[in-house]
C-alpha cells in the first residue's frame, strides 16, 4: 500500500507543478492536488501553493507510517492554457477512476515534456497582425507587422542559448521592435502607421491573463497569490514601458546619424 500511496503523491505534485508553471490560478493547483490525493483513502491531505512554490503533506490520524510530504519550487512560469486544460482532463479522468495512477502519471510526464513556446511563437505575429487590421493600419503596416513578429522570434529562439529573465527578455525585445518600426518610420516617412504598429507589437507581451488571474485569487481570497501574480503583471508592464523608453532613444540617435 505505501507503493500505491507514494505513487498518488508524486502524480498530486506533478501536476501542481506543471499547473504552477503554466500559470493557473492557485485554488485550481491547490483543488486539483487535493482530489487526487484524497483518493488514496488517506484522511489528512494537505496542499499549499502560491506562484513560486507548492506544498504537499499526505498523512493518516490511524497509520503513521505513512507520512509523504514533498516542496515544489517553481523557477519559471509562462502562460500555457493549453497545458492547464489537459492536466484538468487527466485529473478527473484519474479521480473517476477512468485510467490508473501509472496511466495518469505517464500522461502528465508527456504533458510536462511538450515545447512551450514553438506554436505561441508563430501564433504570436498572427496576433500583431490581427491587431494592426483591427486598429486601421493599411498593407505597408501588415508588411512590416509581419516583419516586427519575424524579429521577436528570433531573439525568442536565443533563450535557447542566452538566459533571459522574463523582465529583461521583454524589455530587450520592445526596445527592438521599437527601434527597427521607428527606424523604417523614419526611412519611409508617410508611408506607416507607427503609433498602430507600436501599439500592436506589445499585445503578445501585454500580461492580461496575469491581471485575470490575480483578481481571480484576490476574489478567491487567496490574497497572497493575488498580490504576487499583480506585482507580476505591474513589472511586466514596467518592462514594456522601459523598452519603449530605450528603443525610441536608440532610434532617434540613429535616424540623426543614418538619415
Amino acid at each position: 500500500m505505501r507503493l500505491l500511496y507514494k505513487k498518488i503523491f508524486k502524480l498530486a505534485s506533478l501536476a501542481g507543478q506543471i499547473l504552477l508553471e503554466s500559470n493557473a490560478e492557485e485554488y485550481r493547483v491547490e483543488d486539483t492536488t487535493l482530489r487526487i490525493m484524497q483518493t488514496s483513502g488517506l484522511d489528512q491531505p494537505s496542499s499549499f501553493s502560491n506562484a513560486t512554490g507548492l506544498f504537499l503533506s499526505l498523512t493518516d490520524s490511524e497509520y503513521t507510517e505513512y507520512n509523504f510530504s514533498d516542496v515544489v519550487r517553481i523557477n519559471h512560469r509562462a502562460n500555457n492554457i493549453q497545458k492547464i486544460v489537459q492536466v484538468n482532463e487527466i485529473s478527473r479522468r484519474y479521480v473517476s477512476n477512468e485510467i490508473d495512477v501509472d496511466e495518469a502519471y505517464k500522461l502528465l510526464k508527456e504533458i510536462k515534456n511538450q515545447p512551450n513556446y514553438r506554436l505561441v511563437h508563430y501564433t504570436n505575429i498572427l496576433l500583431i497582425i490581427c491587431f494592426v487590421i483591427l486598429f486601421g493600419g493599411n498593407a505597408n503596416d501588415i508588411l512590416v507587422s509581419i516583419l516586427v513578429g519575424g524579429l521577436i522570434i528570433l531573439l525568442a529562439y536565443t533563450r535557447q542559448f542566452i538566459y533571459y529573465t522574463n523582465f529583461s527578455f521583454t524589455m530587450l525585445a520592445t526596445a527592438v521592435g521599437t527601434i527597427f518600426i521607428l527606424f523604417l518610420d523614419g526611412k519611409f516617412p508617410n508611408e506607416l502607421h507607427h503609433h498602430i504598429l507600436l501599439s500592436a507589437m506589445i499585445m503578445p507581451f501585454y500580461p492580461a491573463t496575469s491581471m485575470t488571474n490575480s483578481m481571480r485569487d484576490l476574489l478567491k481570497g487567496n490574497n497572497l497569490a493575488g498580490i504576487i501574480k499583480a506585482l507580476d503583471a505591474l513589472m511586466n508592464i514596467i518592462s514594456i514601458a522601459l523598452g519603449f523608453g530605450i528603443g525610441i532613444i536608440l532610434s532617434r540617435t540613429l535616424v540623426l546619424y543614418l538619415l
